[in-house]
């Protein structure tokens, strides 16, 4: 069962709500991913931010479903890649396409002007060396990014990519994690580089298996 998680971050003083989910690991599963899907439009979000591994090692095979699963959702998704998605120009192209059809973008090392604040989308670890007028959100992949040196702190950063652990066990937590974390494995940290949120991510990584570390999305007051 997925869990639906809030973060309230209003004191960004938006007014507006988004929905973060990250790590979907496609593998076919159209079921769960539609599931997944339903459940974001159900909030009604005013942005949906998506943190990257949309497949599981750049499947080819599982792209156009994928794709048509983000296609459906009801609100402007804009996301970033993450370590298993496919980088070739056609897969970006495709992917780009994809988002802007929910009146969203793939954001690749890259600032948007939003409605009251400035969205920042990166491919890598590093943030972009920019400075900003407005607030600022930046959407990366991975956690570790909030470990960098920055002149100007974000006020929000989301991430995925642990997976919370997937596995976890009580009073020990996670088994293992993957590189790029930092420390930060899941839920709200408050950081150097800013305010931060690791989602737990609604798929899995090579083992269809999750212990004591439920799916999640996360609503979020802005």
């Amino acid at each position: 069962m997925i869990e639906q998680t809030f973060l309230d971050k209003s004191d960004l003083s938006l007014g507006k709500r988004i929905i973060h989910f990250s790590d979907l690991h496609f593998k076919g599963d159209l079921e769960h991913g539609r599931k997944v899907v339903e459940l974001i439009n159900a909030k009604k979000p005013d942005w949906v931010f998506f943190t990257g591994d949309l497949l599981e090692y750049g499947s080819r095979r599982s792209l156009e479903q994928a794709l048509e699963l983000l296609q459906e959702l009801h609100s402007p998704c804009y996301s970033v890649l993450g370590n298993h998605d496919p980088s070739d120009s056609k897969a970006l192209e495709l992917f780009d396409r994809a988002l802007i059809a929910t009146g969203g973008k793939l954001l690749r090392n890259e600032r948007l002007d939003m409605d009251g604040f400035v969205l920042h989308g990166v491919s890598s670890a590093r943030p972009l060396p920019v400075k900003e007028n407005k607030k600022k959100i930046l959407l990366c992949h991975y956690p570790v990014v909030a470990n960098s040196e920055v002149e100007q702190k974000y006020d929000l950063i989301l991430c995925g990519h642990s997976h919370g652990g997937q596995v976890r066990l009580p009073f020990f937590g996670a088994l293992i994690v993957p590189r790029g974390v930092g420390g930060y494995v899941k839920g709200y940290y408050r950081t150097a580089a800013g305010d931060l949120y690791v989602n737990r991510g609604v798929g899995e990584f090579l083992i269809p298996v999750r212990l004591f570390c439920r799916p999640e999305i996360t609503e979020i007051a802005v």
